[in-house]
């Protein structure tokens, strides 16, 4: 049977702590995802809590009803859609965070569909990680999200059955994920590996 782990090391006031967390299923997801980089640029105008214009230099290639992330230093709203006038990209809807003030600086990403299907429930470990600032969103069937989820550089998330944290990804299955870098500076890499038990 499938086998899955998760060690981690952890050194504070000055003691060192490692641990493995091991779990077995019938099956397992992995996907290893590019995410091209962010535009940078600012927030022009600010309409209201989820909508307002990003402008960004030429060559963005955002174009009308695109799908995307916008990110700013404190906040990510995910899933806005684009209309777009030359350089002005005028974004809204979405969900979390409400936008930042005007003339803040800002990135937009196109999101990445990855087709990925599981049943959460049947999860016994999920662990991803991005090279680069992102923001991910599991989505059911209807693309309503399931879970969302900003990822720091290099900082990973996971979860693991039976370690007494509730399953974040209970109840709708996973139809699949809308992933975005928020760093303009490179293309990010997300990747993802999942443990599930259907027996």
């Amino acid at each position: 049977m499938p086998t899955g782990s998760i060690a981690r090391n952890a050194q504070v006031a000055g003691i060192y702590i490692q641990s493995v967390i091991t779990r077995t299923g019938t099956g397992t997801i992995a996907q290893v995802v590019p995410l091209p980089a962010a535009k940078a640029g600012n927030l022009s105008t600010r309409t209201d809590n989820n909508t307002g214009v990003a402008t960004l230099a030429g060559g963005h290639g955002i174009i009308n009803t695109d799908v995307c992330n916008l990110f700013w230093s404190a906040g990510c709203r995910a899933g806005m859609v684009a209309t777009v006038a030359t350089n002005a990209v005028t974004l809204d809807g979405g969900a979390g965070d409400v936008l930042p003030a005007e003339n803040s600086a800002v990135t937009v990403s196109k999101q990445v569909v990855i087709d990925t299907d599981f049943d959460g429930d049947l999860l016994e470990m999920i662990a991803m990680v991005s090279s680069l600032k992102a923001h991910v969103d599991f989505l059911d069937a209807g693309s309503a999200v399931l879970l969302a989820k900003d990822l720091t550089a290099v900082e990973d998330f996971s979860w693991v059955a039976n370690t007494g944290v509730a399953n974040p990804l209970t109840g709708n299955a996973v139809a699949s994920m809308a992933a975005a870098c928020g760093d303009s500076s490179a293309a990010a890499t997300l990747t993802l590996g999942a443990l599930y038990d259907s027996a």
